[in-house]
């Protein structure tokens, strides 16, 4: 099934919330924590297997967009580069090289550090934005030691 038939089937709802998610960079297991649903009631809605969505969903939705499309759009913007920029940066400030070292302090494989600095692949925006907290928390941490 394509793209533009499975919209299409999307009551008008649904089809708001996807575009919510979309808007806000969320993954469907973080926007699903913050609407206080389970991810398989997310899913069901998203994907168009229930005929509506409930108002307080929408509510709650449409509520984090308020609150929160600023900040996403910032963040879309700070990542809005090559994968590999984001990783020479991270690297530069952590003090490393080692792709082994990078990866493990930002706790995924090697490989995937390597598809990473060849552009191949990059994390989602709240991916990207939580390993960008752990690398700015390690260097805090590290300059409040020195």
């Amino acid at each position: 099934m394509n793209r533009s038939k499975s919209k299409a089937q999307l009551s008008k709802e649904q089809q708001e919330l996807v575009d919510i998610k979309n808007t806000l960079g969320l993954r469907h297991q973080d926007f699903a924590i913050m609407l206080d649903i389970g991810l398989p009631r997310l899913s069901s809605y998203t994907y168009g297997r229930t005929a509506s969505v409930p108002a307080d969903v929408m509510k709650t939705a449409r509520q984090l967009l308020a609150e929160n499309s600023k900040m996403s759009m910032q963040i879309r913007e700070k990542f809005a580069r090559p994968m590999s920029e984001i990783l020479d940066e991270w690297a530069e400030k952590l003090g490393t090289r080692s792709d082994a070292q990078l990866a493990a302090l930002l706790g995924v494989v090697s490989m995937t550090i390597n598809r990473w600095k060849k552009n191949e692949t990059r994390p989602d925006l709240s991916a990207l934005n939580r390993y960008d907290r752990i690398v700015e928390l390690i260097v805090n941490n590290t300059r409040v030691r020195k």
